[in-house]
C-alpha cells in the first residue's frame, strides 16, 4: 500500500511538467531500469529537497526526465538528482543549467557504466564548487575521449585538489584534462599541476595572483605536444618542476623553450640524457641550469652521435659540476659557454679539429708561400653548416673554417687545413685577384658586341661582365674550374710536396650529381672539366654521352695548365670554352639526348631524369678544399674606371656594392644579446687565442662592429665576445670652439711649438767611437797611440758612422665623453670644454713634432654599445674635419672603459711603430649597465694589463678629485696622475706626453 503511495505521489508531481500518459510511462520505466522498489520514494525524497532549496530547478528537473530516459536512460536517476540537489545547495542557477544540458552530455557517454562513474565524481567536486562540477559533466564526454574510465577518478582527484586552491583554477584544468592526456600519464599530471601551482605569486595589493598559472594550464599542454616522445615529456615536466622551486620563471622558459632545444638532438637516448644531467644539475645548483640545457644540445650536434660521444658529453658535463661547487657565477659563465674555460672545455669535447689548435702553423705556412703578411682567421658560422674557405677583397686574410672533422683523425684534418690555405694562398701569389678589367678591355667589347649589350653601361666587376652571358651561372662556373685548375698546377709545379694531398682530396671529394634529379648536358660537361682538372682519367671522369665534347673543350682548357698562365689569360679561355660548348651542344643536342637516354636505362635506380635545354642551370659543387672564390672583387682600377665610365661617383658606388655583396654579411648574425653571448656555441673557441688574434668585425648599419672580451674577476676568467664597440666618425659640429681656443691660448701655441719641434730628431747623428765608419774619429786615434805608448793596447773603435735616428712613436689619446663631462666647473665651462681645450692644443703640439697619433672618444649604452669616435684616425691629416668633430665632441652616455681601451689598442697594434702609447683621459671611475664597483674597476685593470703585455706604454689621466680610493686598485698596471684642478689640463696635457715619448 505504501509502493502504491509513493508511485501515485510521484506521479501527480510529474503530472504538472508532464502529460500523465508520459508521466505514467517514466514511471513504470523507473521500475524496470532500476529494479528497486524503493526508488520511487528516494526519487521523491531528492525531488522535494530540490523544491525547497530551487522551486525553478525541481521543475526543471521534472522537465528534463523524458529527455534523460531518451538519451541516456533512468538506470542513473538517482545519482543524476543526487548531484542537481547537491548543485543546488550551491547555486540554484548551476542546478538549472545542470538539469538543463545533463541528459544530452550523458546521452553521449558509453558505456553506460562510465555514466555512474561520472556522476559519482562530478557529486565529490559538487562538494567543493558548483561552477567546477558543472564544468566537469560538460567537458566528460570528451574528457572520457582521452582518458580512460579507470583512470577518470585519479585525473579528478587532480582537479579537486586545486579547486580547493582556487576555484578558477580548477575550472581551467577541467577544460584542458583532454589535450592534457593525450601527451601525458596522470602520474606525471601531478607534477605538471604542481608546476603550475608554484607559479601563484602575490600581487601589488599582497594577494595571490594567478595570471600565471593560468597562461601555463592554457598553453602548456600544446607546447608538450611539441615534443616527440612520452618518456622525454616526463623528464621535461620532472624538470620543469624542480627548475620552478628555485625560479619560476627559469622553469617556465625552460619549458617554452625545451621543444626547439630537444628537437635538436639525434635520438631519443640522448635527449633522455640531457635531461637526466639536467634534473641532475637542477637539484643541486638549479641557478645554472636554464643555461646548461640551453647550450647542451648545441654541443650535441657538435660531438656528433659516435660511440665516444656520450663520454665526452659527460666529461664537459663533470668540469662544469665541478665549477659550480665552488661558484655559481663561474658555473653560470661555464655553461653558457661564455668564459674562456668553458670555450676550451667545449673545443676538448669536439669531434674534429679547431682551427685554434692549428692556427699558428697554418699562418707560418701561408706566409711563407705568399712572402707577404696575411692573416689566417677562422670564418664565422662555420661549425653547424658547412663553410669554405675565402680570401678578403683586399688579399690580406684568409678565412678558414673554425672546426674540421671530414676525416677520423687529426692529423688528416690539420692537413686539410694546410691544403685548403696552400690553395687559397695561391690564389694570392699567382694573382687571381690582382687581374684588372682594363686588361680584358677588347674581350669585354667583344662578349657585349656577340650578345646585342653594347649600348648598356660597362660592368664594373668580373661578376657584372660574367652577366652579360646568356647564362652568366655557367660562365661562372667555368671560369671558377680553370682558375682553380690553374692554381692547383702552380701550386704542384712550385710546391711539389702538395701534390699528393692535392690529388688525395680531390679524388674523395668528388661527388657525382644524383641523375635522379635530373641533369642537364651543360651540367654533365662542366663536372666532367672539374674532374678532369683534379687528375682523373676521362674513362672515370666523363660520360659517354658528352666524352666527345669534353675532350674537345679539355684541350682548350689545358692551354692555362702552364706555368707562365694568368689569371687574364683564364678569364680568356673560359669566354672560348662556354661559346664552343654552346656550338657543340646545339649542334649535337639530339645525339645527346638519345645517348642519355640509352645511359639512363642502365642506371641501378632506373629512374634518371634528363632536363631539357630551357631548364636552369645549377652551378657545380665544388670541392670542399678548393675555396669560395669571388669575381666581385675583379675590378677596374681607378684611374681606368673614372675613364671608362661617364658617372664616376655612381659607378664606384655600384662597384663597392657589388664588391660588399661578394662577402658575408655578417651583420643579420650580429650575436650580442643581453643574458647570452653567442647563438653558436664554438665560434670563438675555435678562433685563435686572445693575443694572436685580429680583430673580428661584424658589420653595423652605422660603423664598424667589433666584439671584444671582458675580465670578470667573480670567476676569474674572461667573458669572449662580451662587448660590442662600434668605431664611427664623431659627430661633426662648428668650428668655432677650435679657433676660439687658438686664439685665446696664441701664447701658449707658440711656446708648446717650439718646444715640441726641439723635440723632433736630426735627419742624421754623428756616432763617434765605432769599430768601421765613413771617417776617421781623430780624438780615437789619438788617444789609442797615447794608450800604446803607455804599454796598453788601446781600443780600436777609431772611427765615426753617421746614423740615421728617428722618433718612431704612436700614441692614441682616448677620451671619456660620458654624462658625468657635463659637470659645470662653476666658471661657465663644463669638464668636456676643458677636455676639448687641452686636445686642441696638443694637436698643435703633435703636429710640431711629427708623431702619428689618433684621438678618439668613447661612450657607452650596455655592453651591446659602446661607441668608439673618431676625432682624427692615425692616417687622417690634421685640418678642417678634425675641427669640426673636435666642435661637435659632446657628453653623452656610461663609460665602460675596459672595451674602449681594447679596441684602441687593437688600434695600436695595426701601426708601424717602435714605440707605442696609449693614453686615458676619464673624468671618474667607469661606470655602465651592470658595469659597476668591483667588477668595472677590474676589468679596465685587465685591459691596461693586455695591452702592457702587448709592449704598449699606457698612461691615465682623471681629473676625479676623489680618485684616491680606487685609481691605485684600478691601474695598477699603468703610470696615472691626478689632476685637482681641471682647468690646469690644457697646459699640463702636452707636458705628460713629452715626458712620455722622450
Amino acid at each position: 500500500m505504501k509502493d502504491m503511495s509513493s508511485r501515485q505521489i510521484l506521479l501527480q508531481r510529474l503530472v504538472p511538467e508532464l502529460s500523465p500518459a508520459i508521466a505514467q510511462t517514466l514511471v513504470t520505466d523507473l521500475l524496470q531500469a532500476t529494479g528497486k522498489p524503493d526508488t520511487e520514494a528516494r526519487v521523491l525524497t531528492l525531488l522535494d529537497e530540490l523544491q525547497q532549496l530551487s522551486p525553478k530547478a525541481a521543475d526543471s528537473a521534472v522537465t528534463a526526465l523524458p529527455e534523460l530516459a531518451r538519451r541516456a536512460g533512468l538506470a542513473h536517476l538517482i545519482l543524476w538528482l543526487d548531484l542537481g540537489v547537491a548543485l543546488a545547495q550551491s547555486s540554484g542557477a548551476s542546478a538549472l543549467k545542470y538539469f538543463k544540458d545533463s541528459p544530452f552530455v550523458l546521452g553521449l557517454i558509453e558505456p553506460a557504466d562510465a555514466r555512474t562513474e561520472v556522476l559519482t565524481i562530478g557529486l565529490e567536486i559538487a562538494e567543493q564548487d558548483a561552477n567546477v562540477a558543472l564544468e566537469y559533466i560538460r567537458h566528460a564526454p570528451q574528457i572520457l575521449s582521452d582518458v580512460p574510465v579507470s583512470q577518470l577518478r585519479r585525473w579528478l582527484d587532480i582537479g579537486i585538489e586545486l579547486t580547493e586552491v582556487n576555484v578558477v583554477v580548477g575550472l581551467e584544468f577541467i577544460r584542458q584534462i583532454s589535450k592534457l592526456a593525450v601527451v601525458l600519464p596522470w602520474d606525471s599530471a601531478r607534477s605538471w599541476a604542481t608546476v603550475g601551482m608554484r607559479l601563484i605569486g602575490p600581487n601589488s595589493l599582497g594577494k595571490p595572483d594567478y595570471v600565471a598559472t593560468m597562461e601555463f594550464l592554457r598553453t602548456s599542454p600544446s607546447i608538450l605536444g611539441n615534443i616527440e616522445d612520452l618518456p622525454v615529456r616526463q623528464k621535461v615536466v620532472s624538470l620543469c618542476l624542480l627548475l620552478v622551486e628555485h625560479s619560476p620563471e627559469s622553469g617556465i622558459i625552460w619549458l617554452a623553450e625545451s621543444p626547439t632545444f630537444l628537437r635538436a638532438l639525434p635520438s631519443m637516448e640522448w635527449r633522455l640524457r640531457l635531461l637526466q644531467y639536467g634534473a641532475l644539475l637542477a637539484e643541486q645548483h638549479a641557478a645554472v641550469t636554464l643555461e646548461y640545457l640551453r647550450r647542451a644540445s648545441e654541443l650535441v650536434g657538435l660531438i656528433r652521435n659516435g660511440p665516444e660521444a656520450p663520454t665526452r658529453f659527460e666529461n664537459w658535463f663533470k668540469a662544469g659540476m665541478e665549477v659550480a661547487a665552488y661558484s655559481l657565477d663561474g658555473a653560470r659563465a661555464y655553461f653558457s659557454v661564455e668564459s674562456r674555460k668553458a670555450l676550451a672545455s667545449v673545443e676538448q669535447a669536439l669531434s674534429g679539429v679547431p682551427f685554434r689548435q692549428v692556427a699558428r702553423r697554418v699562418n707560418l705556412f701561408v706566409q711563407g708561400l705568399c712572402g707577404i703578411d696575411v692573416a689566417v682567421t677562422a670564418l664565422p658560422d662555420s661549425v653547424t653548416s658547412p663553410a669554405r674557405a675565402t680570401v678578403s677583397g683586399d688579399g690580406k686574410t684568409i678565412s678558414l673554417p673554425a672546426l674540421l672533422r671530414r676525416y677520423p683523425t687529426a692529423e688528416e684534418n690539420e692537413r686539410l687545413y694546410l691544403v685548403m690555405a696552400a690553395h687559397e694562398a695561391g690564389h694570392l701569389e699567382f694573382g687571381t685577384y690582382r687581374l684588372r678589367l682594363e686588361s680584358l678591355i677588347n674581350l669585354i667589347e667583344t662578349v657585349r658586341y656577340r650578345y646585342g649589350r653594347s649600348n648598356e653601361a660597362g660592368p664594373g666587376t668580373l661578376a657584372a661582365f660574367f652577366q652579360i652571358y646568356p647564362n652568366p651561372a655557367l660562365v661562372r662556373d667555368l671560369w671558377i674550374v680553370l682558375e682553380d685548375a690553374r692554381i692547383e698546377f702552380l701550386l704542384q709545379t712550385e710546391y711539389p710536396g702538395l701534390r699528393c694531398d692535392l690529388a688525395r682530396f680531390a679524388a674523395e671529394s668528388i661527388a657525382p650529381r644524383d641523375p635522379a634529379q635530373g641533369v642537364t648536358p651543360q651540367e654533365l660537361v662542366v663536372d666532367g672539366l672539374l674532374r678532369l682538372s683534379t687528375g682523373e682519367t676521362e674513362d672515370s671522369a666523363v660520360p659517354k654521352a658528352v666524352r666527345e665534347e669534353v675532350s674537345i673543350l679539355w684541350s682548350m682548357c689545358r692551354s692555362i695548365l702552364k706555368t707562365t698562365a694568368t689569371a687574364e689569360e683564364t678569364v680568356r679561355v673560359v669566354d672560348l670554352v662556354y661559346v664552343r660548348l654552346e656550338e657543340l651542344l646545339i649542334a649535337r643536342g639530339e645525339i645527346i639526348h638519345l645517348e642519355q637516354r640509352e645511359e639512363s636505362k642502365d642506371a641501378e635506380t632506373g629512374q634518371t631524369k634528363f632536363e631539357e635545354w630551357g631548364d636552369q642551370y645549377r652551378t657545380v659543387t665544388d670541392l670542399p678544399h678548393r675555396g669560395s672564390m669571388n669575381p666581385e672583387f675583379i675590378t677596374w682600377s681607378q684611374e681606368q674606371f673614372d675613364r671608362q665610365h661617364k658617372s664616376p661617383a655612381q659607378s664606384d658606388t655600384r662597384t663597392k656594392e657589388n664588391v660588399r655583396s661578394g662577402e658575408q654579411d655578417l651583420g643579420s648574425r650580429e650575436m650580442l644579446s643581453e643574458g647570452r653571448s653567442l647563438p653558436s656555441i664554438v665560434e670563438e673557441s675555435l678562433a685563435v687565442e686572445m693575443e694572436t688574434q685580429s680583430i673580428r668585425e661584424i658589420s653595423a648599419h652605422d660603423g664598424r662592429a667589433v666584439l671584444y672580451p671582458e675580465w670578470d674577476h667573480r670567476i676569474e676568467d674572461y667573458r669572449m665576445n662580451w662587448c660590442r664597440v662600434v668605431e664611427q666618425p664623431a659627430d661633426l659640429g662648428s668650428d668655432d670652439f677650435v679657433t676660439e681656443t687658438l686664439v685665446s691660448h696664441r701664447s701658449t701655441v707658440k711656446s708648446l711649438r717650439r718646444v715640441f719641434e726641439g723635440l723632433r730628431p736630426p735627419a742624421f747623428r754623428r756616432v763617434a767611437g765605432q769599430p768601421d765608419g765613413e771617417e776617421v774619429d781623430l780624438d780615437a786615434v789619438v788617444r789609442r797611440t797615447v794608450e800604446q805608448r803607455a804599454g796598453m793596447e788601446g781600443d780600436d773603435r777609431s772611427y765615426i758612422r753617421r746614423e740615421k735616428r728617428e722618433r718612431d712613436v704612436a700614441v692614441a689619446f682616448l677620451i671619456d665623453i660620458s654624462g658625468s663631462t657635463s659637470r659645470d666647473l662653476g666658471t661657465g665651462q663644463r669638464v668636456i670644454d676643458i677636455e676639448k681645450k687641452g686636445l686642441v692644443l696638443l694637436c698643435e703640439a703633435l703636429d710640431a713634432v711629427g708623431d702619428q697619433y689618433g684621438l678618439y672618444a668613447y661612450s657607452s649604452q650596455g655592453r651591446a654599445r659602446v661607441e668608439f669616435l673618431t676625432i682624427k684616425d692615425f692616417d687622417d691629416r690634421l685640418g678642417a674635419t678634425t675641427a669640426h668633430r673636435l666642435g661637435g665632441l659632446a657628453p653623452r652616455h656610461q663609460n665602460r672603459d675596459g672595451a674602449a681601451i681594447r679596441h684602441a689598442t687593437a688600434k695600436l697594434l695595426a701601426r708601424e711603430a717602435k714605440n707605442r702609447v696609449l693614453m686615458l683621459l676619464s673624468d671618474g671611475r667607469p661606470l655602465d649597465d651592470q658595469y659597476k664597483d668591483d667588477y668595472s674597476l677590474e676589468d679596465t685593470k685587465a685591459a691596461l694589463r693586455e695591452a702592457k703585455q702587448r709592449r704598449i706604454e699606457t698612461y691615465c689621466i682623471t681629473i676625479d678629485r676623489e680618485a684616491e680610493n680606487y685609481l691605485r686598485r684600478m691601474y695598477a698596471e699603468a703610470r696615472y696622475c691626478v689632476i685637482d684642478r681641471v682647468e690646469a689640463l690644457p697646459t699640463k696635457l702636452p707636458g705628460i706626453y713629452r715626458r712620455l715619448t722622450v
